[in-house]
């Protein structure tokens, strides 16, 4: 396997190197879709597409709307946790710690009415709600001590590019950079065996919730079909405060420096779904599904600040401190095209079996900048050229006692980075209660990831790495009404 393709990819996806700048890590953050629906369809594992009769399924397989009989109404209160355990690899003994985000949300709320068709048609109906399709609340910190400091990263881009509004500039401004005839250098110039202790606090938050309209119907309880226009609003923060210090004096001259980076996102898209479900047999269904892709307008804007401490020869301590502008960048992103397909089995009133492939080359996802051909150009090559195609697995179950049910899930998600094989996985339960005009359900969810996070890129300075093992988890409550 090829280590440094997925390193280059947590690099791209956790860190923005110039903030004014897109890159192939917001276009895999904004198309990386995990619908999170009702309890019953979290606790089945999400695999509900080939057996429907949810309404979570109009964000994978709207056919599966068509076997509701009845009108419906449901609401699914949840908690996410996201625990992260960090550890910076650069230098010895490190060590690592724990942290997490906590948040209370609703990710799932909707209203089905069910009509008798006509023709032959055994429903028709009509659907109307949100589902979440990606969570983004995460929290982690490390610290430690190691070779390198990020102001090397500003006196490269100040030589190369020239002093910008945001990095170089805002260093300059906070006296982290020197000018002599044009060049830029930095207190650590000739000090690269130094080690500074270094430490930062990454707090992002945010989610992707989809608004969907969906019609199904059921013909003679033979094939069913959907479709559903859906409207992705993502919300996406990002605030770091980084810093290092000097407690031993091995650099001369440098005392300690902070900096920090705000990042808002906002943005609105489209998407058409269409999916039919075949009923070979009475105990077996088959389901496709096609997802268009959808056409983001994102809107950005950002913020930098710097600190910076140091004390020359026989003078008192000096501090500078500089904040950048508020930046802001509009752009569009299309994400590719969702090919889903699967297999399920009824076992009369005792249960169900079910399983779904999702298939989506992410590499399709293209950049739209508005005047901006050449950047366009470049941002789209690096996507493709990094980007590949990856498949979902989703597996789920329900075992019915009477008027409870107990439901379990499995899935493996590819990583869709080139070179990375890695497979990710989910698992989850719920328990159900199903009552004529009304049914209680709760689920839990959890996914294990095994990332690597880098607070800045340097061509000429030690790269520091921080191993971020994070463990995601939804507990999740629906209460529905039927009539």
């Amino acid at each position: 396997m090829n280590v440094f393709k997925p390193l280059v990819f947590i690099l791209a996806f956790s860190f923005t190197s110039i903030l004014t700048a897109q890159n192939f890590g917001d276009a895999l953050r904004y198309s990386d879709f995990d619908p999170i629906g009702s309890a019953r369809f979290t606790g089945a594992g999400g695999a509900m597409g080939p057996l429907g009769a949810d309404f979570s399924v109009i964000s994978t397989n709207p056919a599966g709307l068509g076997w509701i009989r009845k009108s419906e109404f449901m609401i699914s209160p949840g908690l996410y946790i996201n625990s992260a355990n960090a550890q910076l690899l650069n230098g010895d003994n490190q060590l690592d710690f724990d942290d997490a985000a906590v948040q209370f949300n609703i990710p799932n709320v909707g209203i089905v009415t069910s009509s008798r068709g006509a023709n032959g048609m055994e429903t028709f109906n009509f659907a109307l709600g949100v589902n979440r399709l990606a969570d983004f609340n995460q929290q982690f910190y490390y610290k430690g001590v190691s070779k390198g400091s990020l102001v090397q990263r500003f006196a490269e881009l100040a030589n190369d590019r020239g002093l910008d509004d945001f990095e170089a500039g805002v260093a300059f401004d906070a006296e982290a950079l020197i000018e002599d005839n044009g060049f830029y250098f930095s207190d650590f110039d000739g000090q690269e065996d130094a080690v500074v202790e270094r430490e930062e606090t990454v707090i992002r938050s945010g989610s992707i919730s989809e608004l969907a309209f969906g019609f199904a119907g059921n013909v003679q309880n033979k094939l069913l079909w959907g479709f559903s226009l859906g409207v992705p609003f993502l919300n996406y923060q990002e605030q770091k405060e980084y810093s290092e210090t000097d407690p031993t004096d091995e650099v001369f001259v440098f005392n300690n420096l902070r900096y920090t980076q705000n990042l808002t996102t906002a943005g609105v898209g489209i998407n058409l779904k269409l999916g039919f479900i075949y009923r070979a047999h009475q105990a077996l269904r088959l389901s496709m599904a096609i997802h268009t892709p959808t056409y983001y307008q994102i809107d950005e804007t950002f913020t930098t600040a710097m600190d910076y401490s140091y004390t020359l020869p026989e003078s008192p301590t000096s501090n500078g401190s500089a904040n950048s502008p508020e930046g802001q960048f509009n752009y569009g992103l299309r994400t590719p095209w969702r090919l889903l397909g699967g297999v399920g089995t009824v076992f009369g009133k005792n249960g169900f079996l079910t399983g779904e492939v999702e298939y989506v080359n992410y590499s399709k996802n293209r950049f739209l900048f508005d005047g901006f051909s050449t950047d366009e150009a470049e941002i789209n090559d690096e996507t493709a050229a990094n980007l590949s195609s990856a498949v979902k697995i989703r597996t789920g179950a329900e075992y019915a006692m009477g008027n409870f049910r107990l439901r379990g899930g499995v899935g493996l998600q590819q990583a869709p980075i080139v070179g990375d094989n890695t497979f990710y996985t989910t698992g989850s339960f719920g328990l159900g209660l199903r009552q004529k005009t009304y049914y209680l359900d709760f689920a839990y969810r959890r996914t294990g990831l095994k990332t690597t996070y880098t607070p800045y890129l340097a061509t000429d300075a030690p790269q520091q790495f921080v191993n971020n093992d994070t463990v995601r988890e939804n507990f999740l409550f629906t209460i529905g009404f039927r009539w």
